[in-house]
């Protein structure tokens, strides 16, 4: 995948900012699809085929009932007391945004080692359905919660995968578990269905060429995906998405688990320690410190403040 970023990356740095480029980069397609393939050995655990072969087309797969009822409520009990974790150095790592002067939490991060039934949960049935989406067994990298508190900002049209160069893994797929009901009123994800084949779009600054936005746009192609609270949303780092601000008085939290392949490695540690340098969370920051240069890899297209 790593390659095929590369090639894209070179491909449109020659082409002029129009829609002439995406016919361009169109046979990057099968090289991208060519990266999930099934090895003879593995044996799906939980998704059947059909459910593997919408995923690869479209690029995301929506997942409403694979928790029972119990599963459910023990995670919006554990997303409550996530929320409700104090500003501990050292420990869970949260990030804030400032919304008309007001610090609103946006973000958690590394607090599967304080749950350890939550860990449990995501390194079961979660884990082995991505493993089936990739045909190979899956390895978590990274986990989060986005809290999307009620008239807080949304986030910019982007990729995931410009953000995860730094191991060098060869793909990604998140598990997004809504832990609210999510709509387009309170920031519900917007997708734009089977972009993900073109492999690494257009992205200066991290976030999505203003011209590409607006042609899916004309096109309506950007698509809301909303979803019940309790609903798994799977998508690859390779497709377009973006969410709109919560304009609403009620919150859109939802969990990002971020998969590797196991054969890749395992960075989840060091990921972590890495971040914690080069973007820490507010309470870590030092202050006259410059974090742009963690935040361009840490930050892409969220509106956490980057300040000290």
């Amino acid at each position: 995948m790593a390659a095929i970023a590369n090639a894209s990356r070179r491909l449109f740095s020659s082409l002029a900012a129009n829609s002439r480029a995406l016919s361009s980069v169109s046979a990057a397609a099968p090289a991208a699809a060519a990266a999930i393939q099934t090895p003879a050995s593995y044996a799906n655990k939980i998704l059947g085929m059909n459910e593997v072969n919408q995923y690869n087309r479209d690029g995301f797969l929506v997942v409403p009932n694979l928790f029972t009822p119990i599963e459910k409520k023990k995670i919006f009990e554990w997303t409550d007391q996530i929320s409700a974790l104090p500003e501990t150095k050292g420990k869970w790592m949260q990030y804030f945004e400032n919304k008309n002067g007001q610090r609103l939490l946006c973000r958690t991060e590394n607090f599967l080692d304080y749950f350890p039934e939550l860990d449990q949960l995501i390194r079961g049935k979660i884990t082995d359905a991505v493993s089936d989406l990739l045909q190979e067994p899956a390895l978590l990298y990274k986990e989060k919660i986005n809290f999307k508190l009620p008239h807080s900002s949304g986030f910019e049209p982007h990729q995931d995968a410009p953000a995860y160069t730094t191991f060098k893994q060869r793909l990604h797929l998140t598990a997004m578990i809504a832990a609210d009901k999510a709509v387009i009123e309170n920031g519900c994800l917007e997708v734009v269905r089977g972009e993900h084949t073109k492999g690494m779009l257009p992205h200066p600054g991290g976030i999505m060429e203003e011209w590409l936005v607006k042609k899916w746009e004309q096109e309506k192609k950007w698509e809301p995906v909303q979803v019940e609270a309790g609903t798994i949303l799977f998508f690859g780092s390779f497709l377009p998405h973006r969410s709109g601000p919560n304009v609403s008085d009620r919150s859109r939290r939802a969990y990002y688990l971020t998969y590797n392949a196991l054969s890749d490695g395992d960075f989840r540690s060091a990921y972590y320690a890495d971040k914690r340098i080069q973007f820490p969370p507010q309470i870590e920051r030092v202050a006259g410190v410059d974090y742009s240069a963690g935040a361009s890899v840490y930050n892409v297209a969220n509106p956490i403040d980057t300040k000290a």
